[in-house]
């Protein structure tokens, strides 16, 4: 039979992932006193959903238990998982052949999808299957065919040329109930024999033998054409890139021309448009760059990776105890304790005056290349190497200021400048300004008796006066106040208020002037005061994801931390934009331009989602409506509030 479609079960026949699986289940069964269930018998349940797992292993068939012991599990196994799992030595080898012969790959499996990612990402190029059919996304898990179904429905794929390729009996009775060929590999606990009692093509002891089976290239006429949603976005970018090199956006043509040429590669690549000749050559062509890039991915998911333990002993050069290790079990220094060189001082002075260490290194260097794998490790609980993005947040603003001043000095004269050459004020506006400013001298409580009785003659005065110029603008007409200057006096009366009301009390006058001054062009303040909106639109934005792919969501601290790494991170391409253009604009919360900001947030939810660039870019999309939205709630309070205090 000559297959043009293989579709793998991931547990036992492609990964070994029973080190992973036998931990979590461990872990999980001891806590609630199974610790009598041997190591076997948990491999036996593998390809089972976890509910039927624990149920078999327990004797318990209550759901709500089951539920929790389901979620316990997912916890575990997002700490221990795909560490513990590792592709059977010929799995790349015969993936990558198949594939070669113009055949389809895929993988249905019981496990989460966003799971099996986590290992694919690592070993195998983007988009390298054509389709990944996880637990969450079928509703009745295997023996069902329904997973397998979709797939074969998702691929085009005709029945008589699929082979589902499994290790137990469950996907045996997948590929019976689906009426597809199967076959058997004996990786797992489940034997040849055990195998050979259900329809199957053949039994093998390893992937390798179905590259012995006849696999010629997929017949002409496989080819996918384009379908109507792909259609339409490339007729969408490639209008706004024959706009924006027309009419408008003039400056952001190259954006939208890098947009249209991606989305053309990758339709083109998925959709296998190009001859096959065209294909292999131009992959040929390009395998230097493949090799590098897959490298490079392959750093970007891993980072970096905890150092073996030194086997040989030392002595510690801070409290003299010896010990065998990187670090000292008595007082924690390091067994590595140089002398200072001269090329050490200048990580010596910022040590010093920023009090940064090498983990800021690597969270600025990691911020720039896998800014989404980082946040993911360090909300999953690795955190040694790495800065908290808090002190990221406060440590980059002082950078970028440090570095607006030294690029461009003369930006507080101008600012000055600026800020001198004003629209002339109304008549009504400057008296008010006066009566504001008098009214806060009133308040001050170390003001003496006489000079409070000479400012409040001149406030007498100067409210007569307004009075008398409002009647006559009355009369003869005057400009109304535009919406900012209504929204600027509702600010200055509340403002006024609220000094009035604590200057009763020195303390409390004490820290409302102190508020002021520090809140007044503080930018890390600013910046922080973003957080919890984008926290809470990007929760919202992808509550749905986390669902399906079956993530434990992230609370809204968490997300917080994450918006704050981001933060440090468009802090790190304005100060690169300060450097390069050599102009800064310190009153604009960031630097760079709309656009970049949101291709970086593009970015980091793809990597930190582990989701296609689809996808993140709608639930990007999303999370920013959403925040207009919020913004929109929160000046009508804010405008509500102002009116009632300065009414």
């Amino acid at each position: 039979m000559n297959y043009t479609t293989y579709l793998f079960d991931f547990d036992y026949t492609l990964a070994d992932s029973s080190r992973g699986i036998v931990t979590c289940f461990r872990n999980v069964l001891n806590r609630h006193g199974y610790a009598e269930v041997t190591e076997e018998s948990i491999k036996h349940t593998i390809g089972k959903t976890l509910e039927e797992s624990f149920s078999i292993l327990t004797g318990v068939t209550d759901a709500e238990t089951l539920a929790v012991y389901k979620q316990e599990y997912t916890r575990e196994a997002d700490i221990h998982m795909t560490a513990n799992t590792r592709f059977f030595p010929e799995t790349k080898q015969v993936l990558t052949a198949l594939k070669e012969t113009g055949a389809k790959v895929g993988i249905i499996s019981t496990k989460y999808r966003y799971r099996i990612n986590e290992l694919v990402c690592q070993h195998f190029p983007e988009g390298f299957f054509d389709i990944i059919v996880g637990g969450e996304d079928v509703k009745v898990a295997k023996p069902s065919p329904e997973g397998l179904l979709l797939a074969i429905r998702e691929l085009q794929a005709d029945k008589i040329r699929t082979l589902y390729i499994g290790d137990s009996i469950v996907d045996a009775q997948t590929a019976e109930a689906a009426n597809v060929d199967f076959a058997g590999v004996t990786h797992g606990v489940t034997t040849a024999e055990e195998l050979s009692a259900y329809p199957h093509r053949l039994i093998m002891a390893s992937l390798e033998e179905l590259l012995k089976t006849d696999t010629p290239p997929a017949p002409s006429g496989q080819k996918k054409f384009i379908n109507p949603f792909q259609a339409g976005w490339l007729l969408l970018w490639g209008w706004l890139l024959w706009e924006s090199n027309e009419t408008f956006l003039e400056e952001d043509w190259w954006l939208f021309f890098l947009i249209f040429a991606l989305s053309l590669s990758s339709i083109m690549h998925k959709r296998r448009i190009l001859p096959p000749e065209w294909e292999a050559a131009l992959r040929q062509l390009l395998h230097p760059l493949t090799v590098r890039r897959r490298a490079f991915h392959i750093r970007q998911i891993r980072g970096k990776e905890t150092p073996l333990l030194n086997p040989e002993s030392c002595t510690c050069r801070n409290c003299g105890y010896t010990f065998i290790g990187n670090f000292c079990p008595r007082c924690g220094q390091g067994r590595h304790t140089l002398r200072y060189r001269l090329k050490d001082a200048p990580g010596s002075i910022l040590r010093t005056i920023f009090r940064v260490d090498g983990r800021f290194a690597r969270t600025l260097m990691e911020l720039t290349y896998r800014p989404g794998h980082l946040m993911r490790d360090f909300i999953q609980g690795r955190r040694i190497h790495y800065t908290p993005p808090l002190v990221m947040v406060f440590l980059m603003t002082a950078f970028y200021i440090l570095t607006a001043q030294l690029i461009a000095p003369g930006l507080q004269e101008k600012r000055k400048e600026d800020t001198a050459v004003q629209t002339p004020l109304t008549k009504q506006e400057e008296l008010r300004q006066g009566i504001a400013v008098l009214e806060e001298k009133m308040a001050d409580p170390e003001l003496t008796p006489i000079a409070k009785e000479s400012v409040g003659l001149t406030l007498n005065t100067l409210q007569q006066q307004l009075h008398q110029q409002m009647a006559r603008d009355s009369v003869e007409g005057t400009p109304e106040l535009t919406t900012d200057s209504q929204y600027s006096g509702y600010i200055q009366t509340a403002s006024r208020r609220i000094s009035h009301w604590t200057s009763q009390v020195p303390f409390l006058q004490h820290v409302w002037n102190l508020l002021k001054q520090w809140g007044h062009g503080n930018k890390a303040l600013h910046i922080l005061l973003t957080l919890p909106l984008l926290a809470v639109a990007t929760s919202w934005a992808f509550r749905r994801h986390t669902a399906q792919a079956g993530h434990m969501p992230y609370n809204l601290m968490e997300h917080f931390f994450i918006q704050a790494y981001i933060a440090a991170q468009i802090l790190v391409i304005s100060i690169f934009s300060v450097l390069l253009l050599g102009d800064a604009h310190t009153e604009d919360l960031y630097e760079v331009p709309w656009w970049l900001i949101f291709i970086l947030f593009w970015w980091d939810y793809r990597q930190l989602y582990l989701c296609t660039w689809l996808r993140s870019f709608w639930r990007t999309v999303a999370m920013f409506a959403y925040c207009l939205l919020i913004i929109i709630l929160l000046a009508f309070f804010a405008v509500f509030i102002l009116w009632l205090v300065g009414r």
